[in-house]
């Protein structure tokens, strides 16, 4: 929410709250998009940078392997990490 007068100040408490620094899990997926034949998916690195990833790309120390509708597959190696879409 924004107010009117731009000269307001921001609370402390809404300042501390936004500021706050929050322990990002290595890879996280936020969304998936494209179609069957081109997919791809928007995935946050640990560093908090969002990237787009097709098929293919290098990721996380390994390769996206997969893309499905809610979920998408990195190798790593002879292993598999599966990121799954955040429940809504």
């Amino acid at each position: 929410m924004s107010t009117v007068d731009p000269g307001t100040p921001t609370p402390a408490k809404v300042m501390a709250l936004a500021t706050q620094k929050v322990a990002l899990p290595a890879v996280s997926l936020i969304g998936i998009f494209g179609s069957l034949a081109d997919p791809g998916a928007l995935v946050r690195e640990r560093n908090g940078r969002i990237r787009r990833v097709k098929l293919g790309d290098p990721i996380a120390g390994g390769t996206v392997a997969a893309i499905s509708d809610t979920a998408i597959v990195i190798g790593i190696g002879q292993k598999a990490k599966v990121l799954q879409l955040p429940a809504s």
